[in-house]
């Protein structure tokens, strides 16, 4: 049996659909989002279900345009945005609990091509149903990447397929509801305010600086918000930013504000839920402790210094997609944690950079991380799945484990950092990696300690495998080519 209600939360009405099959329940959320003045995609259509009322938007962002003089260049920014034009991306989101059938429907023949669907790790079947579209079956939230044909990721489709909300505000008397969010609006809140709520629609706040009065920012399903949220101060701790809502930059120069920052004491930052997009800076640094980063979505960043999630001390990374042009993901600190990732790396940058200057971090853990792609070109110090690029600092007692590829790399480390400053890398775990590595492309794997300073120590390999072999001792140097230097005796298990 099969119902439609009109499913109202808070003022924030969605379609709800229910379908029942013995005693399970399938239940979605798909937000209002067609009548938003933003681009949206010529190429795909998605519906759920196979109710064509069950739309879901999706939008399309585009590789800058490079001109000389652009308000924020730097001196590279013609390389990336030249080599990435003409790229796009494409995306939708949706909550969901159950199971839930994706329909895609494409504006061109797509005939004969094959269509895979990431992370791989979830083995999800593709049906085709005509020249022009596919359905698959998703059983679980996550992050998906779609791709037709050997190119087609130059203008994927990602289905960002979220949880149901178990949080959405339920005393509206209580917050600032916003129905069309600008500067002026925002700079004359009352003190007495609290939280704010901005409604389904487009807002266009610039880079707000949140008050010290401000602790929880709730961006309706529906709701496109141009502007970025920094907390500046220990006064602005303890600062919840989620929903179901959009934060774009694509109002904003090129890195006129990180979009999500904290810094100068601010700790506590909770950002849950929201898709971050159209970037040029960091889309997430939290510079303060015990912060945590659930279900967000970082997509549409082009140039350099497009850094996706930085989380200091004490802070847990979890659920997260992370398109990055500079690096995924920065281990700085001590006692951070990373959980069911995945992530998309164009050509800069590493998935996971342990320093760039005088960083000291103990006690990490990394688990469950799907690499979608790494479109390295090079070698250079600061790309790698893992790299470290300047010395001066000290990583000690990390575990990096379940680690995947779903489409080949270059090459995976970049341990070796530069200049004449000790770098301490002591006591890591690879444990369970299934990588497969393009060795055609001639990229070396770097383990190298500073010359003449404190040699890496304690690198163990269990259960490591590269293009299906298990890495040993023996076998390390036929998969892979290797430069190391100053290393103790690694250990394969």
């Amino acid at each position: 049996m099969k119902t439609k209600v009109l499913f109202i939360v808070c003022l924030c009405i969605s379609w709800m659909n229910s379908i029942y099959a013995g005693n399970k329940t399938t239940t979605l959320v798909i937000y209002p989002e067609k009548n938003l003045r933003v681009q949206q995609s010529e190429l795909y259509r998605v519906y759920l279900n196979d109710d064509t009322d069950n739309d879901v938007t999706i939008f399309k962002n585009v590789c800058n345009a490079y001109f000389k003089g652009m308000p924020g260049q730097r001196k590279n920014d013609d390389k990336p945005l030249t080599k990435f034009k003409g790229r796009s991306i494409h995306w939708g989101h949706f909550s969901f609990q159950g199971k839930v059938k994706v329909t895609v429907r494409v504006n061109k023949d797509i005939e004969g091509k094959k269509i895979k669907v990431y992370p791989s790790r979830h083995d999800i079947k593709v049906n085709k149903q005509d020249a022009n579209s596919f359905f698959f079956v998703l059983d679980r939230p996550g992050q998906f990447s779609v791709e037709i044909g050997e190119d087609g990721y130059k203008e994927g489709l990602l289905i960002f397929a979220d949880p149901m909300e178990t949080d959405v505000p339920a005393d509206l008397p209580k917050w600032k509801v916003i129905e069309k969010g600008d500067k002026t609006l925002l700079s004359t809140l009352s003190v007495k305010d609290s939280a704010l709520y901005f409604k389904k629609g487009v807002h266009d706040i610039g880079v707000y600086k949140v008050p010290s009065n401000i602790k929880r920012i709730y961006l309706e399903g529906g709701a496109w918000v141009f502007g970025s949220f920094i907390m500046d101060g220990k006064a602005c701790s303890n600062v919840k930013i989620y929903g179901r809502g959009v934060l774009s930059g694509a109002r904003l120069h090129l890195r006129e504000s990180h979009m999500v920052e904290a810094k100068s004491g601010a700790d506590g930052i909770v950002v849950d839920g929201i898709v971050i997009a159209d970037y040029s800076f960091f889309a997430v640094r939290l510079l303060g402790t015990d912060n945590e980063v659930s279900w967000t979505k970082i997509v549409g960043g082009w140039i350099y210094n497009c850094d996706g999630i930085a989380a200091y001390a004490n802070s847990t990374i979890r659920n997260c997609f992370i398109w990055a042009n500079d690096d995924n993901i920065k281990i700085y600190r001590d006692n951070i944690v990373v959980e069911d990732v995945v992530c998309w790396q164009l050509d800069n940058g590493a998935i996971f950079q342990l320093n760039w200057s005088n960083s000291v971090a103990r006690n990490c853990r990394v688990s469950r991380v799907d690499i979608i792609r790494a479109e390295w070109d090079s070698d250079r110090p600061n790309n790698g799945i893992l790299s470290c690029r300047n010395g001066g600092g000290a990583d000690e007692g990390f575990v990096f484990e379940d680690v995947r590829t779903d489409t080949p790399v270059t090459h995976i480390f970049r341990l070796s950092p530069l200049g004449d400053k000790d770098q301490l890398i002591k006591n890591f775990l690879f444990k369970d990696w299934d990588v497969w590595v393009d060795v055609s492309k001639g990229k070396k794997n770097y383990i190298m300690g500073v010359k003449n300073k404190t040699p890496l120590s304690g690198l163990v390999f269990e259960n490591f495998r590269v293009n299906g072999k298990i890495l040993t001792e023996n076998n390390m140097h036929e998969i892979l080519k290797w430069s190391i230097l100053n290393c103790k005796k690694i250990d394969f298990r």
